[in-house]
């Protein structure tokens, strides 16, 4: 088995192949199907935060002697 990957869009249930892969398929083909939900995504799940603070309990830390 082999593996082609590549994003594309569905229209009316349709998608399209791109057509430099055309001539590499046969007729019985194999589809998995991979989408994001983006209904259940929080608004701010992509944005990136910057650190503010941090923490360190230094209580039992030792420092090695070169």
């Amino acid at each position: 088995m082999q593996v082609i990957e590549f994003i594309t869009q569905s229209k009316n249930g349709t998608i399209t192949i791109p057509t430099e892969y055309l001539d590499r398929l046969g007729t019985e083909l194999k589809i998995i199907i991979l989408f994001e939900n983006k209904e259940n995504e929080p608004k701010n799940a992509n944005k990136k935060r910057a650190l503010t603070s941090l923490n360190i309990d230094t209580k039992n830390l030792r420092l090695a002697k070169n």
